[in-house]
């Protein structure tokens, strides 16, 4: 799961008016269709080459995954992931260095 966005604003207030916009767009099949995003925090999310995202991963707005890095399964990713490491749990944390032998060669 990749979520460039919080979904929801942090104000109740914007939260309790989604939730009444939802209830009224449910019936048409889209409970999302009016939603008012201006008021949800966003930031691109960057996932770089020869990178592997692990079954169950979840990754948040703001992360770059790095060249070569490897996330383990069902991680959530909050913070960077740096190049040609491996990185597990929740939150996510660097647990090891890829070997360079094992790094993609220029």
């Amino acid at each position: 799961m990749i979520y460039d966005h919080d979904s929801h604003s942090i104000s109740y207030l914007d939260r309790i008016a989604d939730q009444n916009q939802q209830l009224i767009d449910f019936p048409r099949g889209n409970m999302v269709a009016n939603k008012d995003w201006s008021n949800v925090a966003t930031a691109p999310i960057r996932i770089c080459d020869c990178a592997w995202l692990g079954f169950d991963a979840v990754v948040l707005k703001g992360v770059t995954i790095g060249e070569g890095a490897i996330v383990g399964a069902r991680a959530v990713v909050t913070k960077d992931v740096p190049p040609w490491t491996i990185a597990a749990g929740n939150p996510a944390r660097v647990v090891k260095e890829i070997p360079l032998e094992l790094r993609r060669q220029e």
